[in-house]
């Protein structure tokens, strides 16, 4: 990316900012702020699995990382233990009207029938699509290293908890392996029905960002989607699963 090659120039936007940024919730809590010094003189690689973020925890496209070179926005950069960019949390300046580019992947065409698959879950049983009209589906996409989908975790669960006596179905799709998952499920509780090595079902929807949640309704359309972390999930999808039975 032929940007990336002119961030060191920016620093002098923000760097004096680093000293005010917020405990954002939503970063996760094995990231840390980089501090004032290590950032100016810091290299950074910003890759695909570098999250970024408005400072109201809207998860961002990866087109947004031009808000660096924006005045008006303060960058916020976190890192791991290994010193490693994980995180950017965008700051607006300033209280002029500026507009974030909402993700493209939140998109949607209203009445959109979404696209039939079949998975397995965990202990083997298979599950179509098609075959689970007159119920509703919430296909909820993560990994076991995603720092936002585990933050939402416990909402999820209360989600489903909430919902187990209607016709829901909550399926939790990753393209990780069974035993990668199983690994995780021993320190970590998702209630979801978990269904691994799921690559086709990613790509067919065109999952790019995570966490990302599809709301289906009985009749197999599609009447929401939720693209990245938010500190309210649980409320938001129970209004999009009524409204779907």
């Amino acid at each position: 990316m032929k940007f990336l090659k002119s961030i060191g120039f920016v620093f002098a936007f923000f760097c004096l900012g680093l000293l005010h940024a917020q405990d954002y919730k939503f970063i996760p809590k094995n990231q840390h702020l980089l501090t004032d010094e290590d950032a100016k003189t810091m290299e950074f690689a910003i890759t695909p699995d570098v999250l970024l973020f408005s400072d109201q925890g809207q998860r961002l496209p990866m087109s947004q990382v031009e808000l660096m070179t924006n005045s008006d926005y303060t960058p916020f950069f976190y890192v791991d233990a290994e010193q490693k960019l994980k995180s950017i949390v965008f700051k607006r300046n300033t209280s002029k009207n500026n507009t974030i580019t909402t993700n493209p992947e939140s998109e949607f065409i209203k009445g959109e029938k979404a696209l039939d698959f079949i998975i397995t879950d965990l202990e083997g049983n298979t599950f179509k699509l098609s075959d689970l009209k007159g119920q509703v589906v919430v296909l909820n996409f993560w990994f076991t290293t995603c720092g936002p989908c585990m933050m939402e975790m416990p909402q999820l669960n209360k989600l489903r908890s909430s919902f187990k006596t209607k016709k829901v179905k909550f399926f939790a799709i990753t393209s990780d392996k069974k035993e990668t998952v199983e690994q995780f499920l021993k320190k970590n509780k998702f209630d979801f029905t978990i269904t691994p090595n799921a690559n086709d079902v990613i790509m067919m929807y065109g999952v790019q960002s995570y966490p990302t949640t599809i709301v289906i309704n009985k009749n197999g359309e599609i009447i929401a989607k939720e693209i990245g972390y938010r500190t309210n999930i649980e409320p938001v999808l129970t209004t999009f699963i009524n409204a779907g039975l």
